[in-house]
């Protein structure tokens, strides 16, 4: 299949289809006479680097341990969100909205495609015929048109941010700077919640080109190209982002400069920069494959089916396809994806589209190298070594600790203390080990657990050693939150307690990652002893426990699904144990008072249903996600209406799950294969290093291969299927 197809152009930016080489992104509007382009840079964010670490955390964690160990909760919460805070992460910028008319005459026969094969966005009428991507091997975003006839061509722009747009010498420009400071959009009080006073956020730059048959002329503020029968558009988009640590470029000038200078050097004519780009982006796309159904990929008919909760395997196989584009086109060169990828039309965006650690970020990478994607995960372990070298001041200003600590919210500056607020989410200082974990892991499936991995691992665990807190003769966490809920005591509501339930299941995660691992011996010695003394699981009314003293959540359905992080993604409660029916209860019981259609926590759900092997309740949840958690073009949905691609990201990983699971080096297939993909074929799945195809009919296996011996459980294979490095147990 490999297109998405469209009938009629995007109504607005959320129907818009997105591209990007990870550094320079654009979603592209695909309008009959107007196009619009909506360009982002990785790197253009509010800001810069700021000291938001808190002495008085440190002064304060003693005495919030003793109030909630004398069950004064209520003063322990206060102590908590007013003195362990730090401030807001900074907001991930639009950087310039690019407008293309095109007069051509009327024109028939519209359709625009998103063509997963070729890594492109194609819009055909019976007059033009436009194509746009972003190439990674030229660094340079392209639009191209071909007419029929001749045809013209105007571009014009501007920014949200303070800018300037100019046009001469062929060349567009939009150029200004980021302001200072961008409150997040939940603030709705600030008076000033952007601000430009300081001078000393980055500058931006994008800087635009023409080549065509045609006439080139230029206005004070607009290019345009007459009687062309093709028109090729060259983009480059430069920031004054110099690394997470140091002050950016604040002269615009000077970075307008380095935009110009690099277009300059895009000299290869487009057919090479065509092939360049296809190829490179095929080799990371085509290293895995899932089929599930034949089709047109039309998506308005698909997405009609699903919403009536007849979702069909060719949609299921599109939004697989469509994470791993979004995947290739968001995370090569430059930084992690945040909570929209690299695409953002708003100042200040949900949450500030900025690394939110205690799911989102995370999630965003959940089914990456499984996926054949290990290509694209750089940004996110470089991301995470910088959170390692920033959050070792946190860790020790705020909590005393050794090794290294990260909250809830991360920025381009690698903020790793608290935000302000509630601290249900404000107060999250294991989303670092958490990090870690995932770093972890992804190395792990690829074969390559190196010193990098080693090193942060042992850092997190150093952290948690010095972090953990006796109390009633077992090492705890405290305060605790569970992120974004709280539990009622006395009447009140409250969100710090005592060992998490998500907290405990990340220590024992980063544990047995740092004892796997090449961590040095006195730590691992710690560790082991540790292990021995950390609070168990306990079992509440319905299911595991949240919290200790059977406290849950207030609120039935909550949306996240933190005290099974030991389930899923973790697998330290393992199937079989107690600990993991008390999990298999908890999770049934949020989902019966489920109501949210958050993308995200159905794609976590998906993952949480493939793990315990749930098929009823995997075939609901995606009911539920493909009918109710998508947008037009397929972006994952928030309530009331923002873009999140942590669900997008999630769902590949929840798909991943159900047709193969691995534990302790034994591959499970089709642990959880429902009937919407009763049937159909996977190949290049990366486990462990070695690389898998298989393929199946009417939930049996009929093929698989690995690339070397695998040990596979003995369960849904077919009478006579093709077996190969694959030993049964």
């Amino acid at each position: 299949m490999n297109k998405m197809i469209f009938r009629k152009p995007a109504a607005n930016w959320h129907e818009s289809l997105p591209a990007g080489n990870g550094k320079t992104a654009f979603t592209a509007s695909g309008g009959r006479r107007v196009e619009k382009l909506w360009f982002n840079d990785a790197e253009l964010w509010s800001g810069y680097p700021r000291d938001h670490d808190n002495p008085q955390s440190l002064d304060t964690l003693a005495k919030v341990r003793k109030r909630l160990a004398s069950g004064l909760v209520a003063e322990a919460e206060s102590a908590v969100s007013k003195n362990m805070c730090g401030d807001y992460s900074e907001a991930f910028m639009p950087l310039a909205t690019v407008k293309i008319a095109i007069r051509a005459g009327l024109s028939g026969g519209y359709s625009r495609t998103l063509d997963f094969a070729k890594g492109m966005l194609v819009t055909r009428d019976d007059k033009v015929e436009r194509k746009a991507f972003a190439s990674y091997p030229h660094d340079v975003a392209v639009y191209s048109a071909e007419g029929k006839s001749p045809f013209s061509v105007t571009v014009s722009g501007k920014s949200s941010l303070k800018h300037a747009v100019s046009a001469k010498d062929g060349i567009f420009t939009v150029s200004g700077n980021a302001p200072d400071y961008a409150a997040p959009h939940y603030l709705r009080g600030e008076k000033r919640p952007i601000r430009y006073d300081e001078g000393k956020a980055s500058a931006f730059a994008l800087a635009l080109r023409a080549e065509t048959d045609g006439k080139i002329k230029c206005t004070a503020k607009k290019l345009r190209v007459e009687k062309a029968t093709y028109v090729r558009l060259y983009a480059v988009t430069r920031t004054g982002f110099r690394g997470y640590a140091s002050m950016p470029e604040t002269d615009s000038a000077k970075i307008l400069d380095e935009a110009v200078t690099a277009l300059a050097a895009v000299k290869a004519p487009y057919e090479e920069i065509e092939r360049a780009h296809r190829e490179d982006y095929r080799a990371l796309y085509f290293n895995q494959s899932l089929t599930l159904a034949e089709g047109e990929g039309d998506v308005a008919k698909l997405l009609k089916k699903a919403r009536a909760g007849k979702p069909d395997a060719e949609l299921i196989e599109l939004l697989y396809d469509f994470g791993k584009y979004m995947t290739i086109c968001g995370s090569r060169a430059s930084q992690p994806l945040n909570l929209q990828g690299q695409w953002n039309k708003e100042m200040r965006p949900p949450w500030s589209s900025n690394l939110t650690t205690n799911i989102n970020a995370q999630m965003n990478y959940w089914g990456a190298t499984r996926a054949g994607l290990e290509g694209c995960m750089r940004p996110f372990y470089e991301a995470v070594k910088e959170v390692a070298e920033r959050g070792r001041r946190t860790a020790a200003v705020n909590y005393g600790a050794r090794g290294f600590a990260c909250n809830h919210n991360v920025d381009i500056w690698r903020n790793t203390s608290p935000v302000q607020g509630d601290p249900s989410y404000m107060y999250a200082p294991l989303c670092g080990a958490w990090l870690a974990c995932e770093m972890f892991a992804h190395k792990k499936n690829c074969g390559k657990i190196d010193e990098d991995a080693t090193r942060v691992i042992s850092e997190a665990a150093e952290f948690i050693l010095d972090y953990l807190w006796k109390y009633d003769g077992k090492l705890v966490t405290a305060p605790s939150a569970s992120p974004e809920t709280a539990y009622i005591e006395n009447g009140k509501r409250s969100s710090v307690g005592i060992a998490s339930a998500f907290e405990m299941s990340i220590i024992r995660q980063t544990f047995v990652n740092c004892l796997e691992s090449g961590a040095n011996e006195e730590l691992k010695a710690e560790i082991r002893k540790a292990l021995t003394e950390l609070r168990p699981y306990e079992k509440a009314e319905n299911g595991l426990a949240e919290w200790a003293g059977g406290r849950m959540s207030a609120e039935k359905g909550h949306r996240h699904f933190s005290p099974l992080y030991g389930v899923y993604p973790g697998n330290v409660v393992k199937k079989g144990s107690e600990e993991f029916g008390w999990a298999k209860e908890l999770f049934e019981h949020r989902l019966k008072y489920a109501s949210s259609p958050i993308g995200w926590s159905a794609a976590w759900a998906i993952c949480l249903a493939a793990r315990f092997c749930d098929k009823e309740a995997a075939e609901r949840t995606i009911r539920s996600f493909t009918g109710r958690s998508v947008m037009n073009n397929l972006f994952d949905y928030h309530p009331p209406r923002y873009f999140q691609i942590d669900g997008n990201m999630g769902f590949i990983a929840g798909i991943n799950e159900m047709l193969l699971q691995e534990s302790e080096g034994v591959i499970t297939l089709l642990p959880t294969c429902i009937g919407i993909i009763g049937s159909g074929e996977a190949k290049g799945f990366v486990v462990n290093g070695t690389k898998v195809d298989f393929r199946w009919k009417d939930g049996k296996v009929n093929r698989f291969c690995a690339d070397r011996p695998m040990k596979v459980r003995n369960v849904n294979i077919a009478t006579g299927a093709e077996l190969i490095n694959a030993e049964l147990i």
